[in-house]
């Protein structure tokens, strides 16, 4: 059976040199129109949990329980969670739906989200990874659907702490908002080492980044003032088979 959920780029050779120059490359209406049509219908109901960092660990708390504490449970949260940022530490909040894990729950077989896992997983799909990275070790890639709403962000880090037994060859993200705003926030700024800022993309709608790690890199935080959720999958191209 062939994947039937992306445009994949026939030749991947102008891509993979400038990924190979400038650490990151773009693809425009990477899904197939029908398919990010049902992805869009579906972002409103999908399980959200809050995912975050406090006390230096990470968390997650389902919505449904976030939204049962009262605001000023919420407001006090929220604030253990921006104080660890305020500090000069790794942190993020946002809100996620881990696609692997609910694939292999069954929580929704019907879903488009439960078949995009055995889609990014083809081995067409596959194979695309490979060109466009020149890196043949790659067997996979994983993925989390995010949402963030207004004062959720993700700090500076590089990607280099995969947990044991996984290999990350590249980064990858897909925006799933459109007509996203620069000044509302939530932008994906790619860092020297010297954390200065080399480029800052747009979270555009139906568009694959993809940027090779270890590099610095943080989305700003979401405006407070922002009418819209900002959503996409992100994920890693690995070369493990865990």
């Amino acid at each position: 059976m062939q994947q039937h959920f992306f445009n994949l780029p026939t030749d991947t050779q102008a891509l993979r040199q400038q990924l190979a120059a400038n650490g990151v490359v773009q693809v425009n209406d990477f899904l197939r129109a029908e398919i990010v049509a049902q992805m869009e219908a579906e972002l409103s109901v999908l399980p959200w949990d809050m995912a975050y960092i406090i006390n230096g660990r990470g968390a997650k708390k389902p919505i449904s329980e976030v939204m049962a504490l009262s605001a000023q449970q919420q407001q006090q949260l929220f604030a253990s969670i921006t104080r660890q940022a305020a500090e000069n530490q790794y942190a993020f909040c946002y809100d996620s739906y881990m696609l692997v894990t609910h694939y292999l729950q069954q929580t929704n077989p019907s879903s488009v989200f439960h078949h995009y896992v055995e889609q990014i997983c083809h081995p067409q799909t596959v194979a695309f990874m490979r060109a466009l990275t020149g890196n043949q070790t790659i067997v996979k890639a994983d993925g989390q659907v995010s949402r963030y709403l207004p004062g959720h962000f993700l700090r500076s880090h590089d990607d280099n702490g995969a947990p044991v037994g996984q290999v990350r060859a590249a980064a990858y993200t897909i925006g799933l908002s459109r007509h996203w705003q620069p000044d509302w926030g939530g932008l994906l700024h790619l860092q020297e080492n010297d954390g200065r800022i080399r480029q800052s993309l747009l979270p555009s709608f139906n568009t694959l980044t993809v940027f090779s790690v270890p590099q610095h890199h943080f989305v700003s935080q979401v405006a407070n003032y922002c009418p819209a959720a900002r959503y996409s999958i992100v994920g890693w191209f690995r070369s493990d088979a865990q």
